[in-house]
């Protein structure tokens, strides 16, 4: 029997599938065009992204630059401009909310890259205006320390000043007040916005001075379209951290290695009050609360006290573990995977920010969080005078 072309072409089709089957996905890019003062040629900027894991950089031609990545999931895509970095020794990024891949146009300030201004983003305008809307709060706080200890106390004061205890009490007071409120400003913008991944956003980047139910709350409040991000994945393995290392529940046991390399168990420790102690070499305010930590352990450590420190030093950091343990004259047990905050112990945790710790009584379970300072002292004094 003849067949005719039209039958050849639809007996291959219906042999090997469609023909589109057959052409790899096109990958979809983000694509930002910005624009900056001539006089700026040559300088180069710098993007980053630590969830996606991007960094590029590009150099100001004629005024203009473009650079280009794969659009990979929701995100936002920081920048900072060297030529900032060069006159001024540091610099503050910028950030870009991006939700689809497309272009993006954004006008640079070299100068003060945090000055940058990205037009049509919504997303970027929501993000930023949450943020500027705490800043009255946080003056505030810098305003009582000042008219309290003096315009020039933040220059001076060092963990050996006699007031360094004082201030960071008084600090610490004003800033679980202002936290509170950001927590509370959070769950009216998750209310406004449902949908936006500025909300999903802000949760995953607040989640760990939010409660647990507080948390999971404000998770079920957002909508659907952001909840295969990756920030959504942290919101939730936070809230399920939270709720194991919550007060009164046994603290998750663990093992990992000491600076011999000699696995150690959280639960060797038991019959013993701990503080599990989480810290790193590069970590300053962890550096400038080790001073407190030490003290308290010579005071205690025959008495039934002891600290278990994990370390979220970085691969191929050890000497720098080791030199910050010997600098500060921590003689008490330390941990690490030297995984940064891969750290599989303070991923089991929950642990985003440091210094950060966890008080277990004898049976291993959890009585006090983040507790530091005359704080930490305090709370001692009171278990071992019953």
């Amino acid at each position: 029997m003849k067949l005719n072309t039209m039958s050849i072409i639809l007996a291959l089709v219906a042999l090997h599938g469609p023909a589109s089957a057959q052409v790899p996905e096109r990958i979809q890019h983000i694509v930002f065009k910005g624009t900056a003062d001539t006089s700026y040629n040559g300088a180069t900027l710098i993007l980053y992204n630590k969830i996606t894991g991007d960094h590029d950089s590009v150099a100001i031609a004629n005024g203009r630059f473009e650079i280009s990545v794969p659009f990979k999931e929701p995100s936002r895509y920081m920048f900072y401009s060297k030529y900032e970095v060069k006159k001024k020794g540091g610099y503050a990024p910028f950030g870009i909310i991006v939700t689809k891949p497309g272009e993006i146009n954004l006008k640079a300030d070299m100068e003060t890259f945090s000055n940058s201004v990205v037009s049509d983003d919504p997303e970027n305008d929501l993000y930023v205006g949450f943020n500027n809307g705490g800043l009255p709060a946080r003056q505030v706080i810098i305003d009582k320390l000042t008219e309290k200890y003096g315009p020039d106390f933040r220059k001076h004061l060092n963990q050996k000043d006699s007031l360094y205890a004082e201030v960071n009490k008084y600090y610490n007071d004003l800033n679980n007040g202002y936290n509170s409120a950001q927590v509370g400003r959070l769950g009216v913008f998750i209310k406004q916005h449902p949908n936006s991944f500025s909300g999903m956003l802000l949760l995953s980047n607040m989640i760990t001075i939010i409660p647990a139910d507080s948390a999971q709350f404000y998770y079920k409040e957002l909508g659907p379209a952001y909840k295969n991000t990756s920030y959504a994945l942290n919101v939730q393995k936070t809230i399920d951290a939270k709720n194991s290392t919550a007060i009164g529940k046994i603290a998750p046991d663990f093992e990992q290695p000491d600076t011999a390399g000699k696995m150690v168990k959280l639960s060797d420790f038991k019959g013993k009050y701990v503080l599990l102690d989480f810290w790193a070499s590069w970590c300053a305010p962890c550096r400038e609360e080790n001073p407190n930590v030490v003290k308290a352990y010579q005071k205690y450590k025959d008495k039934g006290f002891t600290v278990l420190s994990v370390s979220l030093d970085q691969p191929g950091k050890k000497a720098a573990w080791l030199n910050a343990i010997h600098n500060d004259q921590l003689t008490w047990t330390q941990v690490s995977d030297l995984k940064f905050w891969n750290n599989t112990v303070a991923k089991l945790y929950g642990i985003q920010s440091i210094p950060q710790n966890f008080l277990l009584d004898k049976d291993g379970r959890i009585i006090a969080i983040n507790i530091k300072g005359d704080d930490l002292n305090r709370k001692l004094l009171e278990i071992f005078l019953k």
